[in-house]
Parts: C-alpha cells; sequence; structure tokens
C-alpha cells in the first residue's frame, strides 16, 4: 500500500514538473540593431547658405551603441504561414550597457514595425505603465501584433522618440530565431 501511495505521488509530481516546463518559451526571436544619428554638423557655403541650398543630412551609425529586442513566444516561431498564434507574446528591450538610457531622446521610446509591404506598427513600452513583468518583460495582447511578429513579413524595427523627432534611432535589422521543440 505504501509502494502504491508514493507511486502516485511520484507520477503526480512528474506530470506537474513536466507541465512546468512546457510553459516556458518555445520560440525566441531577436531583432538587433545599432543606433543611427544623423550629423547635424554639416558645413554650408556662404552661397548654399543665401540661396537656402540644403545638403543632405549624414546618417552615421554608431557601431558601439547597440539594442536588441527579444520576444518570447509559448509557440515555436515559424518561417512559413503562421499557424497557431499565442494568445500572448513576451519580450525584452536591452541596450548594449544592460540598461535604458536614462537620459536624452531614448528616455521614452516607442517601437516601430516596418513590414516588407511598407506597413508601419506601433508598440509603447510604456502603455504598461509600472505593471512589467519579470525581469522587464513587456507584453502583447493585440492578436493582429502577435500574428506580424509570428510570421516572416517584417522588414526592421525602429527604436525612435515618441515626439516624432527622426534625429536619432535604433534600426533593428538584424534577425535571429531560436526554437526549442
Amino acid at each position: 500500500m505504501i509502494k502504491v501511495f508514493s507511486t502516485v505521488i511520484l507520477l503526480l509530481f512528474l506530470i506537474s514538473a513536466d507541465q512546468s516546463f512546457a510553459q516556458g518559451a518555445k520560440g525566441i526571436k531577436i531583432y538587433s540593431g545599432y543606433l543611427y544619428q544623423q550629423n547635424v554638423q554639416h558645413k554650408t557655403s556662404f552661397w548654399h547658405g543665401i540661396f537656402g541650398v540644403k545638403s543632405p543630412k549624414k546618417v552615421e551609425a554608431v557601431h558601439d551603441r547597440q539594442c536588441f529586442i527579444e520576444f518570447r513566444s509559448p509557440v515555436s516561431f515559424s518561417h512559413q504561414t503562421v499557424a497557431v498564434i499565442p494568445e500572448q507574446l513576451t519580450y525584452v528591450i536591452r541596450f548594449n550597457d544592460g540598461a535604458r538610457p536614462s537620459q536624452g531622446a531614448f528616455e521614452k521610446f516607442i517601437i516601430k514595425i516596418y513590414t516588407n509591404d511598407d506597413e508601419e506598427y506601433s508598440i509603447d513600452p510604456d502603455a504598461e505603465g509600472r505593471q512589467v513583468g519579470i525581469n522587464d518583460e513587456h507584453h502583447i495582447f493585440d492578436s493582429y501584433l502577435i500574428y506580424l511578429i509570428s510570421g516572416s513579413d517584417i522588414n526592421h524595427l525602429e527604436i525612435v522618440n515618441p515626439s516624432g523627432n527622426d534625429q536619432d534611432k535604433y534600426i533593428l535589422d538584424k534577425l535571429e530565431v531560436h526554437d526549442n521543440h
């Protein structure tokens, strides 16, 4: 009788442990890229200044300032048509110094998603207020955004100032997908 009880308890423990491991992220999609700054110090000649001919602004990548957005899903990410859409995705934003910049244009920011067919969508990480999850995880519950992120139609992401000032921005155009089966 004691063996039966211990076997039942052991089986219940193994079943609950297996379910807790199954709830972890099966798919991880990481977008990364660098800060692009517009060169505001451009020299114009006297004649260009008088006649109003503007020289084009130069954009330069700052390779020592990098940003990562890691999307985590309970369903594997697909390189084809999305078959299963999870109820939510979580994401973490990391800058190369390990923390969000506390000063300057990126104290508050939004994430812009650009698709291959020139559509634009926005995510505001501060929209959740102070209810950010464990380890600065943010959540997405919008089913269309989940569908978009789960698929392969994203061209690139940008981290920009919410004021609409396009001076400096992170352009995340490198993609890594890790699926745990």
